[in-house]
């Protein structure tokens, strides 16, 4: 059957119609395709810029709680940690976290530290801030199930921002030090969340496990007593001054009691040891050089020092009293073994001391003095 031309016209027709339906309907298609992908990247942009945009916020905020008024950062300490674990070495422990603090900010002042604490107690916590000259300490707990962190702020005196992380069951079992160092990581990130956001240790905690196993007593210190602990920690000087008595047997066997005058300067060497140097004025003048100790303790108000020096005597008969036996000096070296008790009073000490002269050779010339006085410590 063959077509009329009119009808192979038609047919041209048609299948040109069919043609151009079928490339709309496709770039229609396509069209839609690319929008749905566009959409989808959008969302995806979209929840980046968000995490980025919260990141750099903590940041901020965590700058600013590093920063003093003045513009400079405060001083943060990283102490050794609390080892209960198998781990020969922890610092890749201390060095991790000095690492994180300063990623966020190579001006930031963090320091690593030697010293770790015998216990965790705000009292420890504040006696560490005063021995270190410093306004933030890090502490890192390591247990055989779990690790924890321990921050204390010295401008937040009452706080303690703690965050613990359970171990897997296989670093309880064999704990490497990649395992440790990751662990770390996820404790400094999680403890500073907690310092940004002002969760600290007073504040109710989740009842689901893990929960913090260290004990730390809401113990809270006065104002009075806990700047008395700073000031014996940060002090490294003091001065005193006393006026009291001497009394001696001279080389005619005769007692004789004269008044007794002291300035002493000090200068602490280590810890609660002084080096001090004194100026004594009695029947004679003599200059002081001793070893003091301070012994104190938190229960009790009183402070006692013990020391152990060496004596000159000086020809100069420039004195306030005269040798009431008229022996004249018979030694010029002595030994002085000497106690002192101490009371806070305010900034200042009220101070009764005992002190011994002691000859190298064995006479009868043995000086005791007592004499109250006044302690200050700078």
């Amino acid at each position: 059957m063959r077509l009329a031309p009119k009808n192979l016209e038609w047919l041209k027709y048609l299948m040109m119609i069919f043609i151009v339906v079928i490339s709309v309907s496709s770039k229609l298609i396509a069209d839609d395709s690319d929008e749905s992908q566009e959409e989808n990247l959008g969302v995806a942009s979209a929840e980046e810029i968000r995490l980025q945009l919260y990141k750099q916020s903590a940041k901020r905020i965590l700058i600013k709680k590093l920063t003093k008024p003045d513009g400079d950062s405060v001083k943060i300490s990283v102490l050794k940690p609390i080892n209960y674990t198998d781990l020969k070495t922890v610092e890749p422990i201390v060095t991790t976290v000095e690492s994180a603090i300063r990623s966020y900010d190579s001006n930031l002042d963090v320091r690593i530290s030697d010293q770790s604490m015998p216990s965790l107690t705000l009292e420890s916590f504040r006696l560490t801030v005063a021995k270190l000259s410093t306004d933030i300490v890090i502490i890192s707990v390591l247990n055989t199930s779990s690790f924890e962190m321990y921050m204390y702020d010295k401008r937040t005196p009452n706080q303690i921002y703690a965050h613990t992380e359970p171990l897997s069951s296989a670093a309880r079992y064999e704990l490497t030090n990649e395992a440790s160092t990751y662990y770390t990581k996820l404790l400094i990130r999680r403890t500073l969340y907690r310092f940004i956001r002002n969760q600290y240790y007073e504040m109710p905690r989740d009842d689901s496990p893990p929960l913090l196993q260290s004990e730390i007593p809401r113990y809270v210190a006065s104002t009075q007593s806990l700047e008395l602990i700073n000031r014996e920690a940060r002090s490294h000087f003091y001065i005193s001054a006393g006026l009291g008595a001497a009394i001696s047997k001279g080389v005619r066997d005769k007692f004789w009691n004269s008044n007794f005058m002291s300035g002493q300067v000090a200068l602490k060497v280590y810890e609660k040891l002084y080096l001090e140097g004194s100026f004594n004025m009695f029947a004679y003048n003599a200059v002081v050089g001793s070893f003091k100790y301070l012994f104190s303790s938190r229960d009790s108000a009183f402070r006692i020092m013990g020391g152990l020096g060496f004596s000159y005597f000086l020809e100069d008969r420039q004195v306030i009293n005269w040798d009431q036996t008229e022996g004249g000096l018979q030694r010029k070296y002595y030994i002085v073994p000497s106690v002192s008790l101490l009371m806070p009073i305010a900034d200042i000490y009220l101070k009764a001391e005992a002190q011994v002269y002691i000859p190298f050779r064995t006479t009868n010339r043995y000086v005791c003095a007592i004499m109250p006085g006044l302690l200050f410590m700078f």
